[in-house]
């Protein structure tokens, strides 16, 4: 990336470790002739530009660093998929269980990144809160881990293992975020890869008759929220078979749940039995 004049190298760096814990920065005083970039940043008065370069990625304005370096983040993840057609982006979450990764996918608020740090609470390794890369060729389908701060919402839903979690490691709040960096042994790194296990699709239902029940998914249902919250650059001709053919290859569950707590203890039970066989 390139800074503008106005913006404080170390500074946005900090800003940028909040959301992107486990990536590298470092500054270097650009000279004449080395000045390429991907994504520039500005300063405009009182707001900062964030605008991608290298491809036709748009832009964001921010009031203040921190929502700048928010924004970037973002266009950092957009930058890796212009350039590696191999990538898909999933809004999704997922955690590590017994060495491979359990995929959340569906909707915003279905319940994603809570089940993920609920089950990162128990032990499992968190792979994503929001997004994750999955590598887009034939099975075994793999996902890649980037290196984001895991995100919870507030207030939090009740259960004294995730309260437990936040507290011990949140380092950012906002209104309705707070964003937390989890050890080394709590979380996968950026560009650390795992096969893909299974997907989960959340159902949250206050009505439920039951605390929580887990059953097959038909592929169809599984193919239809992978498209929906998938972005690739390689278009919906080539996004749409991959996502069809992922759901043919891999297990697919329905999560049915209305207390989280019980529903993260069913998964990290039932799950945990599949993969002993």
């Amino acid at each position: 990336m390139r800074l503008g004049p106005g913006v404080d190298a170390d500074e946005f760096r900090e800003a940028l470790l909040i959301f992107l814990p486990r990536w590298a920065f470092w500054t270097r005083v650009a000279t004449d002739g080395v000045d390429a970039a991907d994504i520039a940043v500005t300063r405009e008065a009182t707001q900062y530009r964030v605008a991608a370069v290298s491809w036709a990625g748009g832009y964001s304005v921010a009031d203040d660093f921190h929502n700048a370096a928010n924004a970037l983040a973002g266009l950092l993840i957009d930058a890796i998929l212009a350039q590696n057609k191999t990538f898909c982006c999933l809004h999704a979450a997922a955690v590590e269980v017994d060495g491979s990764a359990v995929l959340f996918a569906g909707p915003s608020e279905a319940g994603k990144s809570t089940l993920a740090l609920r089950l990162a609470a128990r032990g499992c390794r968190h792979l994503a809160g929001d997004r994750v890369l999955l590598l887009d060729g034939d099975a075994p389908y793999r996902v890649s881990g980037l290196g984001l701060a895991a995100k919870a919402r507030t207030p939090l839903p009740p259960g004294p293992e995730l309260a437990a979690l936040v507290d011990a490691r949140w380092y950012l709040t906002d209104e309705t975020i707070a964003y937390l960096h989890l050890a080394d042994d709590e979380a996968l790194g950026f560009g650390d890869i795992r096969p893909l296990g299974c997907v989960i699709l959340p159902r949250r239902d206050p009505d439920l008759e039951n605390e929580a029940c887990l059953e097959p998914a038909a592929a169809g249902n599984i193919a239809r929220s992978l498209i929906e919250e998938a972005i690739s650059p390689a278009g919906p001709a080539l996004l749409v078979p991959a996502m069809g053919r992922l759901a043919e290859a891999c297990q697919g569950y329905i999560l049915h749940y209305r207390d989280g707590t019980v529903a993260a203890e069913l998964l990290l039970s039932e799950l945990s039995n599949k993969s002993d066989g």
